[in-house]
Formats: structure tokens, sequence, C-alpha cells
């Protein structure tokens, strides 16, 4: 054996050493600086070692694990065990037989009676008499396990073993996090001179009235108090308050009797997206009485209620209803700039059943099925609606379709800027009858641009740090005499644009954009153009990280990216294939061998022919069988499982599912933006100020309805700077008069709380 051996782990140095009496020992190093050493062979020893480390916060329960040579699961549960029954029952093993299993209970009787009779003997006296009494062989083992199988303590119970210790010890710490909420909320009423008062403010208002039985049970649970965690989410209430969600989504079809209503599917979807719960399977992860406290219910759907919801509502056919209806009250209250509208397509990589025309995935950089999302948005990245449509369709008729879309919605000449993938001629003389358009110069040469005159570039532009000249001059563009014959026109189109010319400063590189719109000035069209590398671009790229934009409702590839390798289903189709030829050629070969006994007999064209044939057929068989047996060995055994997914088409009823789904996230992206405008007020850090007002609104906190008043106390803040902004956010919801949407219909008061939060397990560890 080797005296010394190291590794390493992460960022630990092990060494194992031999000692003079030839006991493996391994030392764990961290910075060169020892922080456990144990002895290998040692079970014992091994336990306290990954307890240390745990407890020490060394490392994490699985490295400690890896050091120590357990499971993770086995020191998560010498962790608990630790804390609950201490440092004694991790070194006890508590395993062997608790009591005598091998003896008859006549034979366990007459020991017990000679334990009673004859108190004084030791208990091999006792085996010795039992056996010449009993004629068997009695073991003195068995006779102390018969003694303290039933033995009694000072207080008369029974002893209780490491597994009820560990039992009651949950039920304890149960209770204990119970009180502890309880005990924590009460602290803070009475601590907080501000919850006080607007407690006994509110405390003569009536209580809300509750139609079901699982409402009077939300509303006696809420009146006690309870702690939730999803407690800064009901700040989103005062979007959905505003836009008039409940009267938006009442297109849809009501239950009677059902549980849970259109309504209360979709408020989940939009929650949850706020939430960072990044797919419905995810609902499975989360406390549903916790999550139904954002939609003023005793629980939230579970992801089977909400599928199954979702496959109904799917065959409606009301998304584009309720798209419209969004889109008009945003354009209503202000939410959107009408200046100008961007229009950006984001690839859709989609995952079905059959074959779908394929899209270039740019980030990516190959070609796969999926599905474009065209969203419209304001100068500020704001959207204002959506179309999701398969690849196979043209970029310019989605154009034409939302400039007669926001033309109806009363915007006279929508001005749209969108990217070379809608240039067209024809198509520019279609669409300036109803709207004016921003795009690149296609097909304008950099010769052609360096002939403009430098004094032509009259104007300035500063956009996105970058400072640019501005020039711009007339030009008639003309279709080719082939695009006008493809397209079945008698002659080519020509129409008058107006190009503007942007010249970088510091390159001295020059671009072109043609544009329609002959009124504004030349260096409001080029901002225009340059900002759809901006805001209009960097939606997608939020809209993608914070609410996971390429989900489809149906499963999440993210997921299904982490399955396991699966048999290869093609390998499978070729062995069952070759084993079919295999019958065949059987068949075959049979049939050859009656037909030439026949033509032995007597001679007959029809057989000459059909022996002929057959032979032709058992060649082409035999050829068939090498092909695929060679092809088989050139296929992996196991593939992922998004491969055989794989270029499935979104059906109709799909398209709905994703179609709802994404409008909760815009839903969501917009009541953020209604936040961070009132945040921006109450924090002056604009570089962090979306990420300061995530951490708020995803905050745990408590929850107590007073009267007709839901109190919400976010948990205390260590940050002083993030805890007085939110305090003054806190403050200017208040006076806004926020409501419960849902079944609760109630006023809602928000509060920071000035008590620091501890948890029961914070306690125990401190």
């Amino acid at each position: 054996m080797r005296q010394t051996n190291s590794e390493r782990i992460g960022p630990f140095l092990v060494i194992e050493q031999l000692d003079e009496r030839r006991r493996l020992f391994k030392t764990v190093f961290i910075d060169y600086i020892p922080v456990v050493r144990f002895d290998v062979h040692q079970i014992k020893e091994r336990r306290l070692a990954a307890v240390e480390l745990v407890e020490r916060c060394v490392c994490d329960r699985k490295t400690a694990g890896r050091l120590c040579g357990f499971h993770r699961n086995t020191v998560v549960r010498l962790v608990r065990i630790k804390r609950l029954l201490g440092l004694d029952a991790i070194v006890n093993d508590a395993r062997g037989l608790k009591a005598p299993y091998k003896y008859a209970d006549e034979i366990r009787s007459h020991i017990k009676n000679l334990l009673h009779n004859s108190a004084g003997w030791t208990d091999q006296a006792i085996a010795e008499e039992a056996a010449k009494n009993l004629g068997l062989n009695i073991s003195r083992s068995s006779v102390a396990r018969i003694r303290t199988a039933n033995q009694v303590n000072g207080v008369g119970t029974k002893s209780l073993g490491r597994k009820d210790l560990m039992e009651m010890a949950k039920v304890a710490d149960a209770i204990d996090r119970e009180d502890f909420d309880a005990q924590q909320l009460s602290f803070i009423f009475e601590q907080d001179q501000q919850l006080k008062e607007k407690s006994e403010e509110v405390s003569h208002e009536s209580s809300p009235t509750a139609e079901t039985q699982s409402q009077r049970a939300l509303i006696k649970r809420l009146q006690v108090g309870q702690r939730c965690v999803f407690t800064g989410g009901l700040m989103h209430h005062l979007f959905l308050e505003e836009i008039g969600f409940k009267d938006l989504v009442d297109c849809f079809p009501s239950t009677p009797g059902a549980t849970y209503q259109t309504r209360d599917i979709l408020m989940t979807l939009f929650h949850s997206v706020n939430q960072g719960i990044r797919s419905i399977e995810a609902l499975k992860l989360v406390n549903a009485d916790e999550l139904g406290v954002l939609m003023g219910c005793s629980r939230a759907p579970d992801k089977e209620t909400v599928r199954d919801h979702l496959t109904l509502m799917a065959n409606h056919y009301l998304s584009s209803m309720l798209i419209d209806g969004f889109a008009r009250r945003l354009l209503e209250q202000s939410r959107i700039d009408r200046e100008v509208f961007f229009i950006d397509g984001h690839f859709l990589p989609y995952y079905g059943l059959n074959v779908i025309a394929k899209g270039y995935y740019t980030v990516r950089r190959l070609a796969m099925r999926g599905n474009e999302l065209y969203a419209v948005s304001d100068l500020k990245g704001r959207p204002l609606f959506f179309i999701t449509e398969s690849n196979e369709i043209d970029f310019r008729p989605i154009i034409s379709r939302c400039a007669a879309m926001l033309e109806n919605w009363g915007i006279a000449r929508p001005l749209l800027v969108f990217d070379r993938g809608g240039y067209g001629i024809h198509f520019f003389h279609e669409l300036s009858r109803q709207s004016d358009f921003v795009t690149w110069a296609k097909y304008v040469t950099e010769a052609s641009l360096e002939r403009i005159a430098e004094d032509s570039f009259c104007t300035g532009l500063i956009c996105n740090g970058d400072k640019y000249l501005v020039a711009e001059q007339r030009r008639t563009v003309s279709e080719s005499v082939q695009t006008a014959q493809r397209d079945k026109r008698d002659k080519p189109t020509s129409v008058e644009l107006r190009l503007v010319v942007l010249k970088d400063v510091d390159t001295g590189k020059r671009l072109g954009i043609y544009t329609s719109d002959f009124t504004r000035p030349a260096y409001s069209i080029g901002y225009y153009m340059l900002q759809r590398w901006g805001d209009s671009e960097n939606f997608f790229k939020e809209m993608t990280a914070r609410f996971n934009l390429n989900y489809h409702p149906g499963y999440d590839i993210e997921e299904l990216e982490k399955q396991p390798l699966v048999e290869n289903p093609d390998i499978f189709l070729i062995k069952k294939a070759i084993k079919t030829l295999k019958q065949e050629l059987q068949e075959q070969q049979t049939e050859v061998l009656v037909v030439e006994a026949k033509l032995h007999q007597r001679q007959d064209r029809r057989l000459e022919k059909k022996l002929s044939d057959l032979r032709t057929a058992i060649d082409q068989n035999q050829t068939d069988i090498v092909k695929f047996e060679q092809k088989m060995t050139t296929l992996p055994d196991k593939i992922p499982i998004v491969e055989l997914l794989k270029g499935k088409p979104m059906s109709r009823c799909d398209l709905e599912k994703k179609k709802l789904y994404d409008l909760m996230q815009f839903m969501a992206f917009h009541s953020r933006e209604a936040l961070v405008d009132i945040f921006r007020t109450c924090y002056d850090d604009h570089r962090d100020v979306k990420k300061v007002l995530d951490m708020i609104t995803t905050r745990s906190g408590y929850v107590k309805l007073v009267g007709e008043t839901l109190i919400v106390i976010l948990d205390w803040i260590q940050n002083r700077k993030h805890r007085e902004a939110a305090q003054r956010l806190c403050h200017l919801l208040n006076q806004k008069g926020v409501r419960l949407i849902g079944h609760l219909n109630v006023k809602l008061f928000f509060h920071v709380s000035d008590v620091p939060q501890y948890r029961p397990q914070q306690a125990h560890a401190g």
C-alpha cells in the first residue's frame, strides 16, 4: 500500500496517509489549512467529520459527502439527527435487534415468569434455568432482550428508540415553526407603531363576506395571519386593477359550479410568471396555499388543472380578441407612445409531432423548425401586441397586418420601423397607402453613398453613445423586371422614397435608410432606425431572460434538455424492418424451390418468369438487409429525448395555448414596467432599479386580514438604501388604494417590517 495519496475535490486538497499503526487517515485542506482529519475505516469519525464540515459552513452537503464517503442524502440525515437528538445519536448506530424474534410466545412467557420470580438472578442464570426447564438452547442475549423489551423508565412509559424520538422531534419542529410565525407576526404588530395604528384604524370595518366554504376557510386563515413567500407579488394588483383585468377576460364563457374559472387560470399564469415560476410544470414545486393568496383563493390550481383548463380555453379560439382588447386598453391609458412602432421577430424553437417549415435561428446559427413571434413595440421598448405564426409566412404580410391593426385602433398613418426582411419595392408602394415606414436601404452600394457630398451632412445625431452626421436626398427606386414577372405583374413598380444617410463620425462608414415619411426631420428618421438596435431588440432579450419567452405551455424545452438519453427509435424500426425482410426472404426461397420442382417435371414459360421475378426479389431483399445492417452500425444506441420531439408542428390549439401564455407574459412585462415608473421616484440609482424592484416584488413576508384590509408585511431588508426605497414604494402604493383582484376583493396595505426576520432553522444554527 502507498504511504500517501492525494486528490483535488473542488477547492479542497485531500491527502490520505498511513500512521505508525498502519491506519489510513484522510486530511482535508482548504487554502492549505487542514479543516478535518478522520480514520477512513471508522464510520463514526467519518460521520462526525461530515457534520462538522456542514455546520462550519466549509462546504455544502454534497461536497461533504464526497469528502467523507457518504451520499448527500446521508449527510442531510446526519445533520438533522445531530440537530434534533444530539451528538450521541450520530455516534451510536442504534442498529441490531431491539426485541427477540426466534422464540414462541409460550417460551417468552416462561422466561418472563423466571425474570419476575427471580429478580436477583443474572441473565446467564435465567438462560440456563429456562434451557433446563424447556429442553432448548436459550442464549443470554435473548434473555437480556426480553428483559429490556418492555422495560419502563422512571415515569412509567416505554423507552423510546431513535426512530420514535425523530418522529417526535419532527412534530415538535413543525409546531415550533407555526408558533414562531405567530409569535413573529405578533411581535411585528407590537413593535411597529405604524402597523399598530393601521390595525386599530381598520379594525372597525366589517369582514368580507364569503360565498363558499373555501372562501370562509381563507378568510379565517388570513384573519389569524400567515406566512407567504409570494407576499411582494401582491403589488402587481395595481396594474391588474388599472387595466381592468376582470372585464378583459370576461370574453371567455364561465363554467357554473367549477372550482376555478378562466380568470383564475390566467391570473395563476400571470402571477407565476412574475414570481419566476418558469413553467406550468414548476407549479408542483410551490405551496398552493401561499400562491392562492395572490388570487384571493384558498389554493392555487395545480399543474394538471391549469393544463386542462388551458386546453378548454384554447378550443374557444379567443386569444386574438383578448390580445386586441389588451392593446386597446394600453393605448387608451397612454401606456404606449404613439410616435413610432417597431416590428421585430423572435424565433421560437418548437418541438411538436410532425414536420413544419424551418426558420433560421440566428442565436444557434442553424436552420431549425419553429415559429416566429412578431412583436410591435413603441420607442421605449414597451410591447403593444404580438403575432405568432409559422416560419413559412413572409414578413411583409405581417407588417401589412400590423399596419391595418394600428389604423383600426385609431392611429392614422402609423410610422413602422422594420429590418431588411421587409424590403420590397412593390410592398413599399402598397404599404405607403396606409402607413409610413422606415427601413434599411437594401441594394444601395457603398459607392453610391460615398458620392454624396460632404457638405450635405449638415446635422448631427447621438444615439447609444455613438455620433453620426446626417444627410438626405430623394430617390426613385424600381424593382427588377424578373421580380415583377415572378409576382405576375405587367410592369415593374417604381416608388419615390427619401434616402437618409448616416455617417459614423469615428469610422466614416455610411449607412442608408429608406423612408416614405417626408415630414419628420432626417435626424429623427435616423434615430428611429438606430433604436431598432436598442430597446426594440433588448425587449426580446429581457423577455427571454426574465419571463422565459421560449417556453411552450405544454412542456418546458429546458426541462426536456436535461432529461436522460433514451433508446433510439430508429434502431428499433430498422431491426423490425430487417426481421420482416428476412421472413419475406425465407418465404421467397421456399417458393423458388417449389417452382423449380414444378419446372423439373414440365417446362412452362409462366413458371420460368415467376422464377426469374422471385430471384430478382431475393437479390433486392438481400441487398436491403445488408444496407439496413450497415446503416444501423452508424446510428447511436441512445439519443436525447429532445431529438424525438424535434420538428413537430404547432397545431391551432397549441398555438392558442402559446398565445394565451405569452399574453400573460406581456401583461407581466407591463406590470413590472408600471412599478418601475413608480419606483424610479423612490430609488435614484438607475443601474439596478429593476433588480432592486424584482427583489421587493418577489420578497417573502406576512399577510393578515384586519376588517376589510389585507395588511401586507414584507420581510425586513438588510440593505438600508434598499429598505428605505421599498418603504417609499409602499407609501406610494398605499396612496393609490390598491385592491386585491380576485375572489376576495379587499383593500391592500403595504408595509416593510422594521423587525429583522429569523426563521426557526436560523435559530437552531445560531
